[in-house]
């Protein structure tokens, strides 16, 4: 039998550390932006009444503990990502493409993660309408891709 810690204990894992998490988000969402000015203060009350409403609510707490671990996951594929175009010698931060390849693949993942830990039941697809889907995203990513390149414009 597993002796019970403070790490097991649902009042930490369920209370504490998702009132943590949105306290810290939020008040660093305030700072950076300074939306109610550079009242520190102001910012920490703000951030303490979001925090204990979140807490209040245990669906919403239920949700970002199923999203957490996915989205750990997601940040630890796209740091070796990073790893290995810093490897081969591409600056992701310096290509244009490449950032927005990143952001789209990013989205994906994020969508699909929210969808699968509020547990929304998607219809199913038949596999035509899954080749439709994939032909047509081959022709937005084709026509992306022609309206990007910068070739010179051949002329009489």
């Amino acid at each position: 039998m597993a002796i019970p810690s403070l790490f097991t204990d649902p009042f930490f894992t369920q209370v504490i550390l998702p009132f943590i998490l949105i306290f810290v988000i939020i008040y660093a969402i305030l700072q950076k932006t300074k939306i109610l000015g550079d009242n520190k203060s102001i910012d920490i009350i703000v951030s303490f009444i979001v925090g204990f409403i979140f807490v209040g609510v245990p669906a919403v707490v239920g949700v970002t503990l199923n999203i957490i671990p996915i989205i750990a996951i997601i940040l630890i594929i796209l740091l070796c990502f990073m790893l290995i175009f810093g490897f081969v010698g591409l600056k992701v931060h310096e290509n244009k493409g490449m950032r927005i390849a990143t952001g789209i693949v990013l989205t994906i993942a994020l969508g699909a993660t929210i969808i699968w830990a509020t547990g929304v039941k998607l219809p199913t697809l038949s596999e035509e309408a899954i080749n439709y889907i994939i032909i047509f995203a081959l022709l937005i990513g084709a026509g992306a891709a022609i309206l990007s390149t910068k070739g010179k414009a051949s002329g009489p």
